[in-house]
Order: structure tokens, then sequence, then C-alpha cells
């Protein structure tokens, strides 16, 4: 009797990880397909079991991207998506924009999360080249685990594009 009901345990977990392997196959897809109409080629992989017991563990640390795997899979696309435009802007403020410093004079959280990220409000005191200085407010996505590092008074490499001075990217923190 208890091999019995012991292989019909086994083979409806079997089933059910071949079901799940098979949707996740499905939204790998779509996510890449929506990656490549972007321009990115992003593959995602089916997790090991250590991943999946490590994601785990992580989204007990970590209610906001606890929430954000919980939302819809269409929903959590969308503020992919809106991270990865976040992302794009940030690199292209890198990449072609003017070196500044900055000095964050405030933060407040916004309630906003994007894919389990929190959404600030920055105060900016920023410093360009030529010694300028002025203020600004910037929008910040960060982990809850990297807030501190932009508590107010911290100093930062900044950019700022030349032909909107309020575009202003904050990135690693002066020593």
């Amino acid at each position: 009797m208890f091999k019995k009901i012991r292989d019909k345990i086994n083979d409806a977990t079997q089933q059910g990880m071949a079901r799940g392997a098979q949707d996740f196959q499905r939204h790998a897809e779509q996510f890449r397909q929506a990656a490549a109409a972007q321009g990115h080629d992003i593959t995602p992989q089916l997790p090991t079991p250590q991943l999946a017991a490590q994601a785990f563990r992580n989204m007990n640390a970590d209610p906001d991207m606890a929430a954000f795997l919980a939302l819809p899979m269409e929903e959590q696309l969308r503020q992919q998506q809106e991270l990865q435009a976040y992302g794009t802007e940030l690199r292209r403020l890198y990449d072609t924009c003017e070196p500044a410093t900055l000095v964050i004079r405030g933060l407040e959280p916004t309630g906003r999360k994007i894919a389990g990220q929190a959404q600030y409000t920055a105060t900016l005191e920023v410093t360009r080249t030529d010694g300028t200085t002025y203020r600004t407010v910037a929008q910040l996505i960060t982990p809850l685990a990297t807030i501190q590092q932009y508590a107010p008074g911290t100093r930062h490499e900044a950019r700022v594009d030349p032909a909107d001075p309020a575009k202003v990217a904050v990135f690693g923190p002066i020593g």
C-alpha cells in the first residue's frame, strides 16, 4: 500500500515538473521575443533545483521581489521593460554625456516598486566640470539592499546631459 501511494506521488511530481518546465519554456520564449524586439539577445534558462532553492531563500529576505514574482506574467514583463528602459537611459548618459559629481541632498521613496526594486525621488546638488553647481530632482530605482549608498550627504560620480542638465544619472559613490 505504501509503495503504491509513494509511486502515485512520484508520478504526480514528475508530471507537475514536466508541466512547469513546459510553462517556463513558453514564457521564456515570450520574454526572449520581447527582448529581441528591443534589440537584446536574452534567453532565460530553466533554473536548477539549487538555484530555485536559493531564489526562495532570497524571496523570504526580499518581500518586494516576492510580490513582483507573484504578479501576472504580463505585468512582470511590463515592469522588466520599464526597468530595462531605465537602465538603457543610464547607459546612454554614462557613455555619451558630461562627467560631473553630485551630492544627494534628499531622498524620498515614491512608494512605487518596479520589478521588485524601489523607486526614489532624489534631490541632487550637481557640480559640472566647469565648476557650476545647480540643484535638480531625479528618479532613482534601486534594490532595498543598496539604498544606503544613496543616503543624503553622500557624494557620487554622475553624468549630465548637456542638452538637458535636468537629466542626471547617479553612479558610484565617491569615497
